[in-house]
């Protein structure tokens, strides 16, 4: 069987994979990730940095979904086919790592819940304030 037509991969490029934490076809291993930084010289086998953070090791099959140029990817370049065969193209990416954008997203929702319960608790003396001025019971 041979090997499908030399195609590029660079930084940028929106990717499929299965993870290797999961047996071979389980549906939880399937990830979809950008591609953040494309090194070909990397010596250790992880020519490619991924937004979710997983090692992507050149005899993992992988396919395009996106390119870099944010057109879809279709037909032969649209394949499923090992890293190792694609010609990596040295660049970066800038966008957030999944746990980054993950924590930011944990951080925001924590201090919203903080000023709501301050603006709540605001409110509340505010009113018991009120309540002790005009002398009216506190509703419960």
């Amino acid at each position: 069987m041979s090997e499908p037509s030399p195609e590029e991969l660079h930084a940028g490029d929106k990717i499929v994979y299965y993870s290797w934490a999961f047996v071979t076809g389980d549906s939880r291993g399937y990830r979809e990730s950008v591609v953040l930084r494309v090194d070909s010289s990397n010596t250790e086998g992880r020519p490619i940095q991924v937004d979710t953070g997983e090692s992507v090791l050149l005899t993992m099959k992988l396919k395009r979904l996106i390119d870099n140029t944010s057109i879809h990817c279709t037909g032969e370049e649209a394949k499923w086919r090992h890293l190792r065969t694609f010609r990596l193209v040295n660049g970066t990416y800038d966008a957030p790592m999944r746990s980054s954008a993950f924590n930011r997203d944990v951080h925001d929702a924590i201090a919203d819940e903080f000023a709501t319960a301050r603006r709540r608790g605001r409110q509340e003396r505010e009113d018991r304030v009120e309540n002790a001025a005009t002398g009216s019971a506190v509703a419960s």
